[in-house]
């Protein structure tokens, strides 16, 4: 039995405990890559949005400068003029220019305008290359074909004179003008190539790195200035600009990186914002989440070997004793008990034997609590009943008395009290159906109003299909009886009594309302203290109430409520009873 225990435990306990260390682990894996995979969408996703603004504030800016008829028709005077009147149109253009740029603090480095004869004028600083062979760039002839629309061409280092930073942008517009102007054939804009640092420099990756890159692989910008210019060199590239956002693990060079795409939002450029985060950096938790977890299961399982060992050796002499207990109890004899020794878990067992038998005896003894209170409800019920037969004779003398006597309203009184006794008495058993429980109430009525002298209206809404299930006999009188003496014998309005009988889904429901003196106030506070007990005005009530309960459970019952104006409802739930049961018969 022990080495089937030791094995038992290697089979069931450490094995899975390695499998599930190793999932669990891996999981985890799974879920820091992707929870990073989508921060870093999230992030290339707002840097994209900010770099499309930032592109639309230069697009506005340029089309600005470019469209403005000041602009055009002071640089058509540069152009045909000379001497001092074109000093004057070059102030003029200048004003103009920094009225648009101030808005940029000097990031615009060179505005240049070329016209269709080749030659050119530059605003602040020259290009190093000439007009002609800037005319011949393709896309200078590309800019052409779509007049109107800014063109960023992207970096182009070393392109004016004089610059300390020999990378700078590029954006081209050409220009289409009516006469006289339409000499100027396109304009150049070349500004910092810083322009967009400080909206990647503005994201607190200290462990990542992010680009702006165009579809050629060059990088525009950088949160680190050293990369500005050189090519990316990353797998899948090509495949980056055919998605507009994306995420892969890149290991071109032997280190893994996991990379973040997202095309920028523009019609032009074709850019994408980048972010790369080394694969170290991603797993440094998880590397020391594993390291912890595996020398944590390995003490663990040590530990635990130690304890199945000493479990094991010790654990045989008390199952031997649960199992004479055991015996003892399967024979009958209740009184079985443990005395708790051994290991926790024995000891945990030995209690639960314990309260089990303990549980088992009061078991018992409720279920002989029960039935003793059944058989007292029932005498309860019975106890103000005399011999039936001389009842039911005398009431019948009384009657052919009356009958003589021509004493009609005792005739009918006696009458009604006879047929409500005979309902009671003559039919053995427990139960009755709803219609002649309905009859017993009805003669119940008359003679409660016969014998106080107040009439009262009633509303019989029985359903059909209730007439021929079955309750227990004399159920509803009590609460009949509460409605008319607790609610309506001292009012002095008209009294109402509505009694429905209808299917509930699974259920019988029978309502009993009056337009009564309604429930006293603490009689309704003490409701709302203690919502699982139910105050009644009289033992009758409680009886009924005790009695349903026992009969057909715990979710049955007696639930008084207050009507809105006013009045007592008393509801009964029973259980639909189509076939009596023979002890009830």
């Amino acid at each position: 039995m022990s080495t089937i225990l030791r094995l038992f435990f290697i089979l069931i306990v450490i094995i899975p405990m390695l499998l599930i260390c190793s999932i669990i682990l891996n999981i985890y894996k799974n879920d820091i890559l992707q929870q990073n995979t989508k921060r870093s969408l999230q992030t290339v996703q707002a840097l994209s949005y900010s770099v499309s603004q930032e592109i639309g504030r230069l697009s506005g800016l340029f089309a600005s400068i470019g469209l403005d008829e000041d602009v055009r028709n002071t640089v058509y005077d540069i152009y045909k003029l000379n001497g001092f009147e074109r000093q004057m149109a070059t102030y003029k253009l200048k004003v103009l220019i920094e009225k648009y740029t101030a808005s940029v603090s000097g990031r615009v480095l060179s505005v240049n305008f070329y016209f269709e004869n080749g030659s050119s004028y530059s605003y602040m600083k020259n290009l190093m290359h000439k007009g002609t062979d800037i005319q011949n760039e393709d896309w200078y002839q590309a800019a052409l074909k779509k007049p109107n629309f800014i063109h960023f061409i992207g970096m182009k280092p070393n392109s004016l004179y004089g610059n300390y930073n020999p990378y700078m942008m590029v954006a081209a517009l050409a220009p289409d003008y009516s006469s006289p102007s339409s000499q100027l054939e396109m304009i150049l804009f070349t500004f910092e190539s810083s322009a967009f640092d400080h909206i990647l420099q503005s994201r607190d990756n200290t462990e990542s790195t992010i680009y702006i890159a165009d579809d050629g692989g060059e990088i525009i910008s950088s949160n680190t200035i050293l990369k500005r210019g050189s090519k990316l060199n990353l797998s899948h590239l090509a495949d980056v600009f055919t998605h507009d956002q994306g995420s892969y693990v890149d290991d071109t060079d032997g280190n893994k990186t996991l990379i973040s795409y997202a095309k920028v939002d523009v019609a032009n450029p074709n850019w994408i914002v980048m972010l790369k985060i080394p694969y170290t950096n991603l797993m440094a938790n998880y590397m020391n989440v594993n390291s912890f977890v595996w020398v944590l299961a390995i003490l663990i399982i040590l530990a635990f070997i130690l304890i199945s060992f000493y479990f094991v050796s010790n654990m045989t002499k008390p199952i031997l004793e649960l199992l004479r207990q055991m015996v003892r109890v399967t024979h009958g004899d209740l009184n079985a008990k443990i005395n708790v020794s051994g290991s926790l878990e024995m000891a945990s067992l030995g209690h639960s034997f314990n309260q089990m038998t303990e549980r088992i005896r009061e078991l018992i003894d409720q279920h002989e609590q029960q039935e003793l209170k059944k058989r007292k409800a029932e005498f309860a019920a019975l106890q103000s009943q005399i011999n039936p037969h001389f009842l039911i004779n005398t009431l019948n003398s009384i009657k052919f008395m009356a009958l003589i006597s021509k004493a009609d309203n005792i005739r009918n009184m006696t009458h009604a009290l006879t047929k409500l006794i005979s309902s009671s008495f003559n039919r053995g058993g427990l139960v009755t159906t709803i219609s002649e429980e309905v009859d017993h109430l009805k003669h119940y009525l008359y003679i409660m109003e016969i014998r106080y002298g107040k009439s009262v209206t009633t509303q019989w809404d029985i359903a059909p299909e209730t007439e021929g299930l079955y309750l227990l006999k004399l159920l509803l009188q009590p609460i009949l009886e509460n409605s008319f003496i607790h609610g309506l014998k001292d009012i002095n309005y008209q009294g109402f009594i509505q009694i429905s009988i209808v299917l509930d889904e699974e259920d019988l429901l029978i309502t009993i309302a009056d337009n009564g003196v309604g429930m006293q106030q603490e009689d309704q506070t003490h409701w709302d203290e203690d919502t699982q007990r139910h105050m009644f005005s009289g033992m009758g009530n409680m009886n009924v109430h005790e009695r349903i309960q026992l009969y057909y459970g715990t979710n049955y019952g007696i639930y008084y409520k207050t009507n809105i104006f006013r009045g007592t409802t008393a509801l009964i739930r029973l259980p639909q009873i189509r076939v009596v049961d023979e002890k009830l018969s």
